[in-house]
């Protein structure tokens, strides 16, 4: 499915190579972390603010993955555990995300961002002598499931990069590379 079919989609930016090579002691898999290009146009601190986030990866505008995040960093701060995998000690999905984002941008495809979003809802909390006024997140995870089921509807399945939603393993080359990266950084720390 084409990201144009999600008309209220907001285009993000694009996962890039950083410019700037690791520095740590530890031992990495990339010298460079990947990052994203965000897009000029993103009202100020979209990307930072605590929201209710579902977010979709594409591959040359097709949804290769769907998932979300209420983390308080922003769609920001989920990105940069994608993009970090690699340099840090990630576990199974994050560094496959990773791995397959690389592997279509050295194939020469734009792997690009975009997100909906909902901002946190007012609610009155009981305090010991009064009300409090706060506003928190919405479920995440609802957004991600709303759009996994209708997505599965109109296509008969669920994208590529869903393994853990869709059952579906991911491919074996990535794993043996992840366990080897995980020996390799545990022989360090030894």
């Amino acid at each position: 499915m084409n990201i144009n079919v999600i008309k209220d989609a907001i285009y993000i930016g694009d996962f890039v190579e950083n410019t700037k090579s690791y520095s740590g002691a530890k031992p990495v898999l990339y010298q460079k972390s990947l990052k994203v290009d965000y897009a000029d146009n993103l009202p100020q601190g979209l990307v930072t603010r605590h929201l209710s986030i579902v977010y979709f990866i594409c591959v040359k505008e097709k949804i290769y993955k769907i998932g979300q995040t209420s983390g308080k960093s922003g769609i920001k701060g989920c990105l940069g555990f994608y993009c970090n995998a690699g340099q840090d000690d990630p576990g199974p999905n994050r560094f496959t995300i990773n791995a397959l984002i690389r592997e279509e941008m050295k194939n020469g495809n734009r792997v690009s961002v975009h997100i909906k979003y909902i901002d946190p809802v007012p609610v009155r909390i009981p305090g010991i002598t009064r009300e409090h006024s706060i506003a928190v997140p919405v479920s995440a995870k609802c957004l991600e499931e709303a759009h996994l089921t209708e997505y599965r509807e109109m296509v008969d399945t669920l994208p590529p990069w869903n393994f853990q939603e869709s059952g579906r393993p991911v491919p074996a080359y990535i794993n043996e590379q992840f366990a080897s990266y995980r020996a390799m950084r545990a022989m360090e720390r030894a």
